[in-house]
């Protein structure tokens, strides 16, 4: 179950910088070469709400999987790496 959700996890997070990348180049685009300015915010807004998220999202879930204590507890002793 783990691999799984690192899978979404590394999925969702290059799929949303893609999207942000490409709309950037398409701001670029829009404006250098064709002179009409174009807003980056319409094109990249859902993206990087959604970077935010899962990265807040992400960093919950490590603090209460990885600390014995239920409110920010002592980290784990353990041979694992933590991802």
């Amino acid at each position: 179950m783990k691999s799984i959700t690192r899978a979404l996890f590394l999925t969702t997070q290059i799929a949303a910088l893609a999207w942000v990348s490409v709309s950037y180049l398409i701001a670029v685009y829009s404006t250098m070469r064709l002179a009409q300015p174009f807003p980056v915010v319409e094109l990249s807004q859902q993206a990087i709400t959604t970077i935010l998220g899962v990265n807040v999202l992400k960093v919950v879930e490590n603090i209460f999987e990885h600390n014995n204590s239920p409110f920010f507890g002592h980290t784990k002793e353990s041979g694992d790496t933590y991802v």
